[in-house]
């Protein structure tokens, strides 16, 4: 389990149910790069009928200008970005709809409580892209003239079962269209009752140990639970050891002095005029593993009025998650910088 805007969502791989908000992510990796295309101009939910083949949806006329596309008449829900006109009264009214990754919703958009603020497609970072499957939202067509009006499409993967998405993508101006297919499915496996509280213990590890000054280092903290409590179905205990349990990630960092006369420790991270954990740039996959981009090339204090003494040295990384009603804190990592 991950948030989104703060709110609890269900990754993909992490079994999301019809109930809950389901986060579908989308990475678009070009020359070994997450980089933005031209155009992100929909993404459409099918029901899985051909085992991951989404050929039934598609446009397969021989001679069409949209052959290999998402037929015009498998009307499904349908996720697009909105376009609005800055010159408006009030400003900012939607007129239609808008292909362009500028256009694209951020996280802080979304409120899991009013459901229509899903209906678009969120960008959460280069070349990285997310929908959110929410009950109750709508969802419109292209030839809507407004949001809130024309046709709409209820969500209508809302029963377990196999599901496809597929993504309109633009690679670069002038190109054509592709599509790019995924699954996912929709089950009951994180909707469970146990009969006692859970008991569960958790482990951390930090893959990295050592990091070159000047990099890019994607940190990654592996988390393996293992369930206390007896008795439980094998299945259930497997599906809770996998890191569902796992919610709301923080990191912190901290460089570790020696030198005399210099702050000893020196925080890196933090969130607002607080320096210790923060949830910005913090991942969760559906395996349970926090990741965290370090950029070695621009290490800066947080607190202005401390001194680093240079990039290189011992740094102190930790991270904080909930697991039930647990605020877990693991261990604190040693890592290099050389």
């Amino acid at each position: 389990m991950t948030t989104f805007n703060g709110y609890t969502v269900i990754n993909r791989g992490n079994s999301p149910s019809p109930i809950s908000p389901a986060k579908l992510d989308f990475f678009f990796v070009k020359d070994g790069s997450y980089i933005d295309p031209y155009q992100v101009c929909s993404v459409h939910i099918f029901p899985d009928t051909e085992f991951g083949a989404p050929d039934n949806y598609l446009d397969l006329s021989a001679g069409s200008a949209n052959y290999g596309l998402v037929s015009s008449t498998a009307n499904n829900m349908v996720f697009h970005n909105q376009k609005v006109d800055p010159a408006s009264v009030p400003p900012n009214q939607v007129v239609g709809f808008d292909g362009f990754v500028s256009a694209c919703d951020v996280e802080s958009f979304y409120d899991s409580s009013k459901p229509n603020t899903a209906s678009g497609i969120f960008r959460t970072g280069p070349g990285q892209f997310s929908v959110l499957l929410q009950t109750g939202t709508e969802y419109w067509s292209t030839s809507a003239t407004s949001f809130n009006t024309g046709p709409n499409y209820e969500n209508n993967a809302s029963s377990t079962g196999g599901y496809i998405d597929i993504w309109t993508v633009v690679d670069a101006f002038g190109s054509a269209a592709q599509i790019y297919v995924n699954q996912f499915a929709l089950t009951t496996a994180n909707v469970f009752a146990t009969t006692e509280p859970l008991a569960v213990t958790t482990y951390n590890k930090l893959i990295q140990r050592y990091v070159d000054v000047g990099s890019k280092k994607n940190l990654q903290i592996k988390t393996e639970l293992v369930v206390d409590s007896e008795p439980m179905a094998a299945s259930l205990r497997n599906l809770m050891e996998q890191g569902a349990l796992v919610q709301n990630p923080e990191i912190s960092v901290t460089k570790l002095n020696e030198t005399p006369g210099m702050t000893s420790r020196v925080q890196i991270t933090g969130t607002g005029s607080v320096g210790g954990f923060t949830k910005t740039g913090v991942r969760l996959d559906s395996h349970g593993t926090i990741s965290y981009i370090f950029d070695t090339t621009n290490i800066t204090p947080f607190y202005e009025d401390e001194t680093l003494g240079g990039p290189t040295g011992v740094y102190e990384v930790q991270v904080k998650y909930n697991l039930l009603d647990e605020t877990i804190l693991s261990p604190k990592f040693k890592l290099i910088v050389r």
